[in-house]
This record gives C-alpha cells, sequence and structure tokens, in this order.
C-alpha cells in the first residue's frame, strides 16, 4: 500500500454513519420497531423493511432518509416518522454501547499525532450527532463536527467547505462510503477515499479503505501508528 499522490493531508474529514460508526448494527431493527409503532398508533398497515432496504437510505437526508419507509399516500408524513424514531436513536447511541467500528479510535488517534486535522461531516441533524459524537466517543477524538443544523450548512458540499475554512487548508481528503460522501468531495475538490461496502460501488474513488488503521493511516501519509 502506497500514499496517494496528494499526501501528505492537513485535514481528514470523516462520513459518520457507515465508515466510523456501525450504523448496521443496530438501524435495522430499530427503524422496523419505529414503522411498527407509527403504524399501531396511526391505524396503519406499512411493510416492514428487511436490512438491505433499511440501510439504503443511510447518507441520505430529510424525506429521503424517512419517506421510503411509508406508503405512497403517506410518505407525506415522513416528519412524524422521524419524530417518533429519532429519541430512540438517540438513546440508543447514548446507552454506552459501543457501534463503532474496530479500530476507529486507533486511526483518529494515529492521525492526531500526526498533526492532522479531523472533521465529522454526517447528514443528521444536531441531535443526532450530539448523540453520536458524545454517546459514541467520536468528540473527544476529532477537532470538528459538521452537520445539516451547523451554521451556514445546507448540504454536505457545504460542511466540507466549512471544515476546510476552519481548519485553514485545502490539503484536505474525505472519507466515506456513499455516493453524496464523493460527490461532496468532487464539489470542493479534494480527494475522495472510499470506505468499502457492499451497498455500493465507488471504486473510481482516489483510495479504498477496507477498515484496518494502518492501511487508511498509509494512504493518507501516515506511515505508522504512534
Amino acid at each position: 500500500m502506497t500514499a496517494l499522490p496528494q499526501a501528505p493531508f492537513e485535514l481528514v474529514i470523516f462520513d459518520v454513519d457507515g465508515t466510523l460508526h456501525r450504523i448496521e448494527r443496530w438501524w435495522p431493527d430499530l427503524i422496523r420497531k419505529g414503522v411498527q409503532e407509527f403504524a399501531d398508533a396511526e391505524g396503519l398497515q406499512l411493510d416492514l423493511p428487511d436490512d438491505r432496504q433499511a440501510l439504503a437510505v443511510v447518507g441520505n437526508k430529510g424525506a429521503a432518509v424517512w419517506s421510503p419507509f411509508l406508503s405512497p399516500g403517506q410518505q407525506h408524513r415522513w416528519a412524524e416518522l422521524r419524530a417518533l424514531v429519532l429519541p430512540m436513536e438517540v438513546a440508543l447511541l447514548r446507552s454506552g454501547t459501543d457501534y463503532l467500528y474496530p479500530g476507529v479510535l486507533e486511526v483518529l488517534a494515529g492521525f492526531r499525532a500526526a498533526d492532522v486535522g479531523l472533521a465529522l461531516a454526517s447528514n443528521c441533524g444536531s441531535d443526532y450527532m450530539a448523540a453520536i459524537a458524545e454517546g459514541q466517543g467520536l468528540a473527544a477524538h476529532t477537532d470538528w463536527q459538521f452537520c445539516l443544523d451547523s451554521d451556514g450548512v445546507e448540504t454536505k458540499t457545504d460542511m466540507l467547505r466549512s471544515a476546510m475554512q476552519q481548519a485553514g487548508t485545502r490539503r484536505a481528503v474525505m472519507v466515506g462510503d456513499r455516493a453524496s460522501d464523493q460527490r461532496a468531495a468532487r464539489d470542493v475538490g479534494i480527494p475522495f477515499v472510499w470506505r468499502v461496502n457492499d451497498l455500493c460501488d465507488l471504486s473510481d474513488a482516489e483510495g479504498a479503505w477496507e477498515g484496518d488503521p494502518s492501511q487508511l493511516l498509509t494512504l493518507l501519509g501516515v506511515s505508522r501508528i504512534s
């Protein structure tokens, strides 16, 4: 494994769900529970998503996350479903259970030791971001956390621009698992590293990361974990 030609970087921007955080461990079961509770409360008949259908919405925002779980005639009520499920998400992420991928804190510590700035960028609201950043320990290991409620932010592209502005550098790289992450990196003109998964194919990315801490550190120009 050799470093990307643009390495070393002064800032690494990470997507969260599916990149640092194993959302697949809990989201499918939780959204099925939430959809069933919503259906029971409203007297509706709703199909419960399978795991792949549940995970297909990860990385989206707003209606694109929630409306697929409702029938066509009920999709305008996506915010009501979100209001029911969000407190369940927050409680779970703050429960003390570790949902990070193995080695995540190790890789963040490796970048910190090399004086590389670290930012999170997620298509979520501030309640969810606070729950995952604080409840999963990411806040203590990153410099900035951006979400859709951050000042001046409407898109993930805005988050990347804000992160680079805060860090005072354009020598940045985006690490993510979905096409929305890649598009944001392209929009701001920085390299993209794909967190490999079987839900999409982003093999045209500048680099690919399969989860090993040393692999990503080397790819981004940090030779070893201190």
